[in-house]
C-alpha cells in the first residue's frame, strides 16, 4: 500500500521531450551542454529514467516552460501511471468523485486527516445524501494515498473544474475506451456549440437557456454548449443517460461547474425534453451491419417532435442519412416529412471526426420551429472534401445563423459553403441532400469569372506555343448558368428491365503477388498486362506488370480482360482514374472497371468519363474514401457539350504526348552532345537554315 508521501515520477527521454514540447534529440543536446541538467535516477545506460519533477523544475528555472504548464503536464503523467493500479472505469470513477467531493466541500483539501478515508466517507454521505453521484464511489475507495494525489492534481490544474476536465481529456490515455469511443474531434464540438447560438437564445428567453441532450454519454456536448454562454446568463442543463455509470459521472461533471440543484438534471431512459429551447446530441453509434438509415431518421424525428416553439436542435447523425434513397422506401418518406417540417440545414462532414472510429462518417442536422426562417428552402452544405478547420467552422456557422436571422438579406450575405435549395426538389426525387456539383453564391460571383479569365489566358499561351494549331474549342461564361442534372454511378449502372444502363461496373480480380512479374521477365505474347493501384497511382506504367496467361487460366478462370476504352477506377489507397486504351488487361482488385454501354456512348466517352470521375476527392483524416464508387455523382452533359469536351481533351492529350516525346528527345540530345564533346568524338558546327 502506498503512503501519502510524494512518490517519484519516472519518465524516459522521449517523455521528457514530450513534456518540454521539443524533438527527442534536443534532450540529449541539453544533457551534454548543461552541467546542471538532471541526472538519471533509475534504469540503465541504454534506457535511463529521470525524476520528472526534477526535470520540470529545471525547465522552469531555465525559462523553457512555465510552472503552470509543467505542473499540469506532470499530473497528467502521474494519472497515466495509475492505470497499473486501477481498471480504467474505476480510476476515472475514483478521480472524478474525489474532485467533485472537494468542490462540494468548498474546495477544502481532501487529505487533512491522518486517516482520511473514513472522514471522506462521512463527508460524501452528508454532501450526497441521495447517493446520486459520489457516495458509493467514495465508499469503494481503499487507496489511502489517492486523496493526496487528487489534491496535487487540483492545485496543479488551478481548480476543480480544470482538474475534472483534465481527467476527461486523458480518457484515451487512461484506457477508458467506453468514454473515448464517442469522443468527437474538437473542431466538430465547436461547430455544434456555435450552431446552437445559445447566447442569443438565452437573451431572448427571460427564464434561461434550457439545454437538453437525449443521448448525453459523458456530456461533452452539454459542457461545450454551456461554455458559450456569458457568466450573467442563467442556464438549465438536462440529459438522458441510460448507463448508470455514465449518468453518475455526468452528474459529477456538471456539479463541479457551480451548477446547483434545479440547474441541472440527469435522467434515465424515462426522461423527455423538459421544455428545452436547445437540444443538442450525437446519435448512438451502430456498426454498419446493424445501422439503418430509417433507424437514424427515426431518432432524428423523435427529437423533432419534442421541439418547443422557437427551439433549435443540432444533431450529429451518420452520413448515410444524407445519401440518395429509394423514393418509395420508408426512409425516403420519413426524410421528406422531416425536411418539409423542421429541418433547416444539413451539413455533410469529412471523415475522421470521431477519432476512435475514423471510418465512421457523420453529418449535422439543424432543426428548428421558428417561423422566421425561409419557407420552402433549406440550406445544404458538403465539406466532406476538406478538413474541418476553424475557418471552415466559422464559415458554416455564419452561413446558417445569418440565413436563419429574421432580418436576413440575401443581397448582403453570399453563402460560402451552404446552398439554398428548394425543399420540393429534394422531396420529389429523394436525391442526396448534399450535391457537390452545385455552386454556392460566393463561388459563382467570384470564382467562376476568375476561372473563365484564367482559362482564356491559358488558351492564349497554348496558341502562342503552337501557332497554327488552335484548340478545337474555348471557354466562355454561360449566359444562363445552371448545373446539369446528375446521377450516381449506382443509378447509371442499374438500368433495370429497360436495359438503359449508361455504364457497367465490374469488379477487379484478386491476384496473388507471386503471380505478378515485371515486363522484363515476361514475354508479351504469353502474358497479359496487369492494371491495379500502382498503375493508377502513377508508380509504374501500364504494361510494366504482367501475369503469365497459363497462371491466369489455371488460378483465375473467372477473370475477365478489359476492353479498349475501359475506365479503371479505385478509391484505395487513394482515388485515381486511368483509361485503358489498349485493353485486354487484367484489372487487379481493388481497382474496378467502368465500361460505357452502347446507350451510354451518347452521354460519355472514355476521356469525358475519366475527367468527370476526377472530381471526387478524398479528405485527409479518414481511413477510406469519403464516398463509395457507387455513390459518386456524375453530371449528365448535353450531347453537344460532351462532344466538344471530348475533342478538347483529345487535343490536350495529343499535346501532352508530343511534349513527352519532345522532352525525351531534348534530354537524349543533351546527353549525346555533352558526352561527344567531352570524349572528343563529336564537334558542333553552325546550323545553316535553308
Amino acid at each position: 500500500m502506498r503512503n501519502t508521501q510524494r512518490q517519484k515520477l519516472l519518465i524516459s527521454r522521449q517523455e521528457m521531450a514530450d513534456l518540454a514540447r521539443v524533438k527527442r534529440p534536443v534532450i540529449s543536446t541539453w544533457a551534454r551542454r548543461h552541467l546542471d541538467f538532471p541526472e538519471p535516477v533509475a534504469g540503465d545506460h541504454r534506457h535511463p529514467l529521470f525524476d520528472a519533477r526534477e526535470f520540470g523544475d529545471w525547465l522552469v528555472a531555465t525559462g523553457r516552460a512555465s510552472r503552470k504548464d509543467i505542473d499540469g503536464d506532470l499530473q497528467s503523467y502521474t494519472l497515466t501511471r495509475l492505470t497499473t493500479e486501477f481498471s480504467p472505469r474505476t480510476l476515472v470513477s475514483h478521480l472524478t468523485s474525489l474532485i467533485c467531493l472537494r468542490h462540494l466541500n468548498d474546495d477544502e483539501p481532501l487529505h487533512g486527516d491522518t486517516d482520511p478515508l473514513p472522514g471522506l466517507v462521512r463527508l460524501a454521505a452528508d454532501l450526497d445524501p441521495d447517493n446520486a453521484m459520489l457516495e458509493e464511489e467514495i465508499e469503494a475507495l481503499h487507496a489511502e494515498w489517492l486523496p493526496a494525489q487528487v489534491d496535487e492534481l487540483v492545485e496543479a490544474a488551478w481548480g476543480t473544474v480544470n482538474a475534472f476536465e483534465r481527467v476527461m481529456d486523458l480518457r484515451e490515455r487512461l484506457g477508458a475506451t467506453d468514454l473515448a469511443a464517442v469522443r468527437l474531434a474538437p473542431e466538430l464540438v465547436r461547430l455544434i456549440a456555435l450552431l446552437t447560438d445559445a447566447a442569443t437564445v438565452a437573451d431572448l428567453d427571460p427564464r434561461a437557456a434550457r439545454i437538453y441532450d437525449p443521448h448525453a454519454g459523458a456530456g461533452d456536448l452539454l459542457v461545450a454548449v454551456a461554455a458559450t454562454l456569458r457568466d450573467d446568463q442563467p442556464v438549465h442543463l438536462a440529459a438522458r443517460c441510460g448507463d448508470l455509470y455514465l449518468a453518475r459521472l455526468l452528474r459529477r461533471r456538471l456539479a463541479v461547474r457551480n451548477l446547483h440543484d434545479g440547474e441541472f438534471a440527469v435522467y434515465g431512459d424515462e426522461s423527455d425534453h423538459d421544455g428545452a429551447n436547445i437540444i443538442v446530441t450525437q446519435l448512438p453509434f451502430r456498426p454498419t451491419e446493424e445501422r439503418s438509415t430509417v433507424g437514424s431518421l427515426k431518432l432524428i424525428d423523435d427529437i423533432a417532435v419534442q421541439l418547443c416553439p422557437g427551439a433549435t436542435a443540432v444533431v450529429i447523425a451518420p452520413s448515410d442519412t444524407t445519401g440518395a434513397l429509394n423514393p418509395h422506401s420508408e426512409a425516403a418518406s420519413l426524410r421528406a416529412e422531416l425536411i418539409a417540417g423542421t429541418v433547416k440545414a444539413v451539413i455533410r462532414l469529412p471523415g475522421g471526426l470521431v477519432p476512435y472510429r475514423p471510418g465512421y462518417e457523420t453529418s449535422v442536422w439543424v432543426l428548428g420551429t421558428d417561423h422566421q426562417s425561409r419557407r420552402g428552402e433549406i440550406l445544404l452544405a458538403d465539406v466532406s472534401d476538406r478538413p474541418l478547420t476553424n475557418v471552415v467552422v466559422d464559415a458554416l456557422v455564419t452561413d446558417i445563423l445569418a440565413w436563419r436571422h429574421p432580418e436576413y438579406d440575401p443581397r448582403a450575405h453570399a453563402h460560402i459553403h451552404a446552398i439554398r435549395t428548394p425543399v420540393k426538389a429534394i422531396v420529389n426525387d429523394a436525391r442526396a441532400l448534399t450535391p457537390r456539383h452545385l455552386l454556392t453564391e460566393l463561388e459563382f460571383s467570384h470564382d467562376v469569372p476568375e476561372r473563365v479569365a484564367r482559362a482564356l489566358d491559358l488558351e492564349r499561351i497554348l496558341d502562342e506555343a503552337r501557332p497554327g494549331h488552335r484548340l478545337p474549342s474555348h471557354v466562355e461564361l454561360d449566359p444562363s448558368p445552371s448545373p446539369p442534372p446528375t446521377k450516381t454511378i449506382h443509378e447509371l449502372t442499374r438500368g433495370g428491365q429497360q436495359r438503359t444502363n449508361l455504364l457497367s461496373l465490374k469488379k477487379g480480380t484478386r491476384i496473388c503477388a507471386e503471380h505478378v512479374r515485371p515486363r522484363k521477365h515476361m514475354h508479351s505474347a504469353s502474358s497479359a498486362a496487369v492494371i491495379g493501384a500502382p498503375e493508377l497511382a502513377g508508380r509504374c506504367a501500364p504494361g510494366d506488370r504482367r501475369i503469365d496467361r497459363l497462371d491466369l487460366a489455371s488460378h483465375y478462370p473467372s477473370a475477365q480482360l478489359s476492353r479498349p476504352g475501359d475506365v479503371v477506377i479505385t478509391t484505395v489507397p487513394e482515388p485515381a482514374v486511368l483509361i485503358d486504351h489498349q485493353g485486354y488487361a487484367v484489372i487487379q482488385y481493388p481497382a474496378r472497371v467502368l465500361r460505357i454501354t452502347e446507350v451510354g456512348a451518347k452521354q460519355f466517352t472514355p476521356r469525358v468519363l475519366a475527367a468527370l470521375l476526377t472530381q471526387a476527392p478524398r479528405i485527409r483524416g479518414a481511413i477510406r474514401a469519403v464516398e463509395r464508387i457507387e455513390e459518386i455523382r456524375l453530371p449528365i452533359l448535353q450531347e453537344e457539350s460532351m462532344e466538344r469536351l471530348d475533342n478538347l481533351l483529345a487535343e490536350l492529350d495529343d499535346r501532352r504526348q508530343a511534349i513527352r516525346h519532345e522532352k525525351a528527345a531534348l534530354d537524349e540530345l543533351h546527353r549525346l552532345a555533352t558526352r561527344g564533346l567531352t570524349d572528343g568524338t563529336l564537334t558542333l558546327t553552325a546550323n545553316t537554315i535553308h
